[in-house]
């Protein structure tokens, strides 16, 4: 168990760590040319892997680790706030809607429309990461 949580673990660093790179390469980015909604596009695709690998494996694998039900994803985005990775764990449930709702935006302005939300919530994210790593770091899972 606790390797795979270790391995979850190193990919939602590694996972935040691209996103943080998109997120300064977009600040301020107009979507005028197609090399803009590019760099647009991978921003919100590793915001949904982002928040795919926090929702349904890093927060799945750390239930395991620490003998916790796995039943059901919101008892473990409940448990994101008990732990205090979140002030209310309604916040996960955000990012989840709007990381479903990319996954099946197919018009264009439509999905352009969403960036401002998903500059918004990139940084909820961050703030929910740092706190997981000091988490992380006192519980001497992954030495």
């Amino acid at each position: 168990m606790k390797d795979l949580l270790c391995e979850h673990y190193k990919n939602l660093v590694q996972s935040i760590q691209w996103l943080e790179k998109s997120f300064r390469r977009c600040q301020g980015i107009v979507p005028d040319s197609e090399e803009n909604i590019e760099k647009l596009e991978t921003f919100a695709a590793r915001f949904s892997r982002s928040v795919d690998i926090l929702i349904n494996k890093f927060l799945r694998s750390l239930d395991l680790a620490e003998l916790e039900s796995v039943e059901r994803r919101l008892d473990s985005v409940i448990r994101a706030e008990k732990r205090g990775f979140v002030e209310n764990y309604e916040e996960l449930i955000e990012l989840k809607n709007l990381r479903n709702e990319l996954a099946h935006e197919y018009l264009e302005e439509l999905f352009l429309q969403k960036i401002t939300l998903v500059e918004e919530y990139s940084k909820k994210l961050f703030v929910i990461v740092q706190r997981i790593d000091h988490y992380m770091k006192n519980s001497n899972f992954c030495e």
